[in-house]
């Protein structure tokens, strides 16, 4: 259900924030990229097809790396792609062996973050780019963003977009850009109520086996998330920095 969903690039703003994300970095072909955090490969693989650019899928889950792998032979790319399981907090890819890192929608889950950061800063060559979009949190957040759901949806540890910054510097960065994208949020839960809305009805028909009582809360989670967005308290950002040297 998450997969239907979220799509398959699984974060707001999906593969065009990522094309995005990836020209203010100046990833170009024959760049070297480590995607942290890469998921089902999606990412790492469009950025691939795209641009022409190396990259290096790392996974917690041995399953993305057969997805990526899957997605990468299907796409036509599979001698520009490679995914690994990993953990982000203990990655060894390879002291200054990148020109760019990407993370997107997954620091936030990471019970470590400066940890994370610091081994994304030692893949990267000097002067290398750290690419970073995830959920962003101001002040208290209703209850029904404390749960599983909310935690699935990369709510549960999140932060503000300046401590995000401060984060990335205090890892050896040097920041670039940061920008709070709140019309990214917006749209990525509209976009959400529509599908939740198709999935209660195709799931009373019986075509979407998915329980009841999941779209319930799902729908609660998600009313809870509007109303955040609209006071300010949950949003989206982004942030590019660079490795000096």
């Amino acid at each position: 259900m998450a997969r239907w969903l979220l799509g398959d690039s699984f974060h707001p703003g999906g593969l065009k924030l990522t094309s995005r994300l990836a020209g203010l970095m100046e990833i170009g072909t024959g760049s070297r990229v480590l995607d942290a955090g890469s998921g089902i490969g999606t990412s790492a693989v469009h950025l691939s097809k795209t641009i022409g650019c190396e990259t290096v899928g790392v996974t917690l889950e041995s399953e993305g790396v057969t997805a990526g792998v899957e997605l990468a032979r299907q796409e036509g790319v599979s001698d520009l792609t490679r995914f690994v399981a990993g953990d982000l907090q203990d990655i060894d890819a390879g002291a200054g062996s990148f020109d760019a890192a990407i993370m997107e929608c997954v620091l936030s889950i990471v019970p470590d973050k400066k940890r994370a950061l610091e081994r994304a800063h030692s893949a990267l060559m000097p002067g290398g780019r750290l690419g970073l979009t995830d959920v962003t949190v101001k002040g208290n957040l209703p209850q029904e963003l404390d749960g599983l759901l909310a935690v699935a949806a990369c709510v549960g540890d999140a932060m503000p977009l300046e401590a995000y910054g401060d984060l990335a510097t205090s890892a050896g960065f040097v920041m670039e850009h940061l920008q709070a994208l709140p019309e990214t949020a917006q749209s990525f839960l509209t976009d959400l109520k529509g599908k939740l809305l198709l999935a209660e009805v195709a799931s009373g028909l019986g075509k979407l086996q998915v329980p009841t009582d999941l779209i319930v809360e799902a729908k609660r989670v998600l009313a809870a998330a509007q109303e955040a967005v609209a006071e300010g308290s949950l949003g989206y950002g982004m942030l590019v920095a660079r490795r000096p040297g």
